[in-house]
């Protein structure tokens, strides 16, 4: 039926006020992007891509001398929020989680490498909180416990390897990391080198999916229509799609070893395990069972590794705190043997080394990203919806407000309170730092490293001094970071390690003879 007269007029009357109501939403997205927090002024159309691409810059505390506790930069259309205060981040992160608990989509990465799969990459949606329930009670603080003796076996490893060739040391690190990560989701046996071919396997996988995330790897995350051409014409697509299956194969097959054990009544401590015998419960099928399994075996091993390795540089540049550790160990445990978890609770200087350590080397320096599902305003600057907020740890973690004028040094101290004790450095955190993350996303499997950092600092220097070689020159480099992947490690030292007794390396062998 064709239009009459009327309509058309009953439509061009509508027009103006139509124009009108469209001005105005203009104006007020106009003025709402007016009022971004400051930021670097970018080029046109591209943004600020220089800046962002510098991770040293970013993160320089002068970014929050110039534009205050949050910084905004833009490139390519995507915003970036720097959130530079501990204050902003508990504000944003934690108390609006239900907006700012999202991750950046990476079409490759996250739709066709992985499929959503990878817990700590995954949308904010129904299966990442079934994924995060399954993860916090798997490892909350009561069931962490029964990884105690695998942690303890691990430590006296580690500090026999390091005696036995401490030239090595990254290396050890690194094995005895990923031991301890497969140990602990698989029930595995130890694992002898980094070579290992379970490990091998896992990193390649995460040095794929790195890969993938880099800005710029792929087109298609710039021309989203190019996720439709078909596999056979898009070399990216069948690599992604063929590295699904290999790596879904993978973890079916290190948690299938699991179902196998259970099945035949040998049920030993592991998350792999109590993940399967709570299937029912938390409705996960297989594949993503084993995904999620895997990610806490990928995610666990190069974050606690680097820690490590942050943490014997500070105590070759703070000698002071080894001395003061020392003299602990040997008043609550003495020379006769090893210590236990059953030494940590008198330990105090001990457990407050771990949070400096993780506090003053947070290994993801820019934090996790959490992207905003909403347009938000917080004191008067707007936030757009999708904005990809990182959390600068060398800002928060620094903070001399919080940890006092000597922030920027190792000293496990500020963490004691006058009785010796280890006391709540910072109101409704804990940990006393920042570093395993904020709100929704914060690090599920932060029990486990605490206590596995725990041991390794207190079984090492228990058997051992850290020491400079004889003729090193300077002063250590305890600030330069080298980028790799989402970690920052230390720029290469060298170390040597002294036995601190005759028997210490006679009464390690013996203590993990106990295990076996």
């Amino acid at each position: 039926m064709s239009a009459s007269i009327g309509d058309y007029t009953t439509h061009l009357a509508a027009a103006p006020l139509v124009g009108f109501v469209l001005w105005l939403i203009a104006r007020r997205a106009q003025r709402a992007f007016r009022n971004l927090p400051p930021g670097p002024k970018g080029l046109p159309i591209v943004g600020d891509v220089v800046h962002m691409a510098d991770l040293d810059w970013l993160m320089s505390s002068q970014r929050r001398d110039e534009y205050g506790e949050m910084m905004y930069v833009s490139a390519l259309g995507q915003g970036v929020l720097i959130i530079n205060s501990a204050r902003v981040a508990i504000d944003l992160l934690e108390k609006r989680s239900d907006i700012y608990s999202d991750r950046p989509h990476y079409i490759s990465a996250s739709e066709f490498s992985t499929q959503d799969l990878v817990f700590s990459l995954t949308a904010y949606g129904d299966l990442w909180r079934r994924f995060r329930r399954v993860a916090v009670e798997g490892f909350s603080k009561s069931i962490v416990q029964d990884f105690y003796p695998i942690q303890g076996r691990e430590a006296l490893m580690l500090a026999l390897a390091l005696m036995k060739n401490p030239s090595t040391l990254a290396k050890h690190l690194q094995r005895h990391a990923w031991s301890v990560m497969l140990s602990v989701n698989y029930h595995s046996p130890p694992v002898d080198s980094v070579e290992d071919p379970v490990v091998v396997r896992i990193a390649k996988q995460v040095e794929r999916l790195l890969h993938e995330m880099q800005p710029g790897s792929r087109l298609v995350e710039f021309f989203t229509w190019m996720k439709y051409i078909p596999s056979r014409f898009a070399k990216w697509k069948r690599d992604a799609e063929y590295w699904f299956v290999e790596d879904s194969l993978m973890y079916e097959g290190l948690l299938g070893k699991v179902a196998n054990d259970l099945a035949n009544g040998i049920d030993r401590p592991s998350f792999g395990a109590s993940v399967i015998q709570n299937q029912s419960k938390h409705d996960l099928s297989e594949r993503e069972q084993a995904w999620l399994v895997g990610t806490m075996v990928s995610v666990g091993g190069e974050t606690t590794s680097t820690t490590l390795l942050w943490w014997v540089l500070a105590m070759l540049a703070y000698p002071e705190v080894q001395t003061r550790a020392h003299a602990e160990l040997d008043e609550v445990v003495g020379s006769a043997r090893p210590p236990t978890f059953a030494d940590l609770p008198s330990l105090p200087y001990i457990r407050a080394m771990v949070k400096e350590a993780l506090r003053w080397a947070p290994t993801v320096p820019l934090g996790m990203p959490h992207v905003s599902t909403e347009d938000d305003w917080y004191e008067g600057m707007f936030i757009p919806k999708g904005t990809g907020c990182l959390q600068n740890m060398r800002t928060l973690n620094f903070d001399p407000e919080v940890y006092g004028d000597n922030a920027m040094d190792f000293d496990p101290a500020r963490y004691l309170d006058e009785n010796g004790q280890v006391k709540a450095l910072v109101e409704g955190r804990k940990a006393g730092h920042m570093s395993f993350g904020f709100g929704r996303r914060i690090c599920p499997g932060r029990y486990v490293a605490e206590w596995t950092l725990a041991i390794d600092m207190a079984t090492l220097l228990w058997a051992m001094r850290f020491e400079r070689p004889e003729g090193a020159q300077g002063e250590l480099d305890v600030r330069t970071m080298v980028h790799c992947g989402t970690n920052s490690n230390p720029k290469p030292f060298e170390c040597k390690m002294i036995p601190r007794f005759t028997e210490a390396e006679a009464l390690l062998t013996d203590t993990l003879s106990l295990y076996e």
